[in-house]
């Protein structure tokens, strides 16, 4: 019999618990007790571990019923900070982020063109150094990176996503490592969104879903039994580079025909230029000529939306997933998105039996454009980085 390492399981307990308690709280201590499966013993040691250490805190108590009155714990948001870095195709972001989500400070910059790896590096450093050099900087504990995909995670390399400002083959969780002094983690951007749904979004009914994430690229994030799926090199749900069309555009990852060549906002964008726009047209600016009628807008979305359904329903069938979430930059035409690809999905038939319905949602964090690029990401940023906590 393999013996049991106690530090790691220790340390896994505590991550269980602080877990349960961001995402519950408030909560008392029988209650995570029943959630976590860790008995009342363990609880109440780690929680008092977590106590002296002023990461939670006791909030208020239950009413009673005849018994001893339940106390309800919560984190103090701001016991912990993370320094979070979103990398996206045109631009980079670096926040500072508490326990509960909330942005403290973020600055962001411009990625339209990166001559190099340096050239990035320096870029990013400037702004982590300015952040690091506010009154929150003793409360920093740890890095998190969240970035388009292809990526080593557990390496902490970018690789080589596409149209990615020449970044490629960067070791970024060695560099912020080497500089800052501070445990950094890397992970896919579209995995932190599906994470995101899981604990703070409004998708606690479904065990199983897949999230879709659609802007300048295309990305995915499978959930089985409500963990995530990364599949044994990563890559797991990487809808962006199924093929939509044989022989079609030929895609920087290699491959002709990816998803990403057809239904990203830059191929949207890119199409309605081929066929009559404006050379100056722009995302929003589209999205906006769609809505007033515009033909040739109108039919870039509609192009884009039967493409993307033909991969969803793809991903559908090899996943037999319970629903698709669609989240990223479709602003306001998330609702003709969604509407599309159930309808698709719904029209679907196979001649063994009937099919269980699979439901289109959107994101549980797309309530305003602004929160699209920046406190979806710092939020999830921090919940993934949570993860790796171990309180010395």
């Amino acid at each position: 019999m393999i013996g049991v390492n106690h530090q790691n399981m220790n340390e896994t307990n505590k991550y269980v618990l602080l877990k349960s308690i961001v995402t519950q709280a408030p909560i008392s201590r029988a209650e995570l007790s029943q959630i976590t499966g860790l008995n009342k013993m363990t609880v109440t040691g780690l929680v008092n571990e977590y106590i002296e250490k002023g990461i939670v805190g006791e909030c208020g108590e239950a009413n009673s019923t005849g018994g001893r009155k339940r106390v309800f714990l919560d984190v103090l948001p701001d016991s912990l900070l993370t320094l979070g870095i979103y990398i996206g195709r045109d631009i980079l972001k670096v926040g500072i982020i508490n326990l509960k989500g909330q942005i403290l400070q973020s600055e962001s910059l411009d990625l339209s063109f990166m001559e190099n790896n340096d050239v990035f590096i320096k870029s990013l450093f400037m702004l982590c150094d300015h952040l690091l050099e506010t009154k929150y900087k003793e409360g920093i504990w740890g890095i998190g990176v969240s970035c388009a995909g292809p990526l080593l995670a557990k390496d902490g390399v970018i690789l080589n996503p596409p149209d990615f400002n020449n970044i490629r083959d960067l070791p970024i969780v060695e560099r912020l490592t080497e500089r800052y002094k501070l445990p950094a983690y890397l992970q896919n951007d579209m995995c932190v969104a599906a994470l995101a749904e899981v604990y703070f979004g409004n998708k606690q009914q479904y065990n199983n879903f897949i999230y879709v994430g659609i802007s300048g690229g295309i990305g995915g994030g499978v959930i089985i039994d409500k963990k995530l799926y990364t599949g044994s090199s990563g890559l797991a749900g990487i809808i962006g580079h199924s093929i939509v069309e044989m022989d079609g555009i030929q895609c920087e990852c290699g491959q002709c025909g990816c998803l990403e060549k057809y239904s990203s906002t830059r191929a949207a964008v890119r199409w309605a230029k081929n066929n009559g726009a404006s050379k100056e047209l722009t995302w929003m600016e589209l999205l906006d000529k769609a809505t007033k009628g515009d033909e040739i807008c109108t039919k870039a979305i509609e192009r884009m939306m039967n493409y993307l359904a033909v991969a969803i329903i793809n991903m559908e069938s090899a996943y037999d997933t319970e629903c698709f979430v669609i989240g990223g930059d479709l602003h306001f035409c998330q609702d003709i998105a969604i509407h599309h690809i159930q309808e698709k999905l719904q029209k679907r038939a196979f001649s063994w039996g009937k099919i269980t319905e699979v439901k289109v949602e959107p994101s549980s964090f797309m309530g305003s454009a602004s929160f699209i690029g920046t406190v979806l990401k710092w939020s999830l940023q921090v919940l993934w980085a949570v993860h790796h906590l171990s309180v010395q």
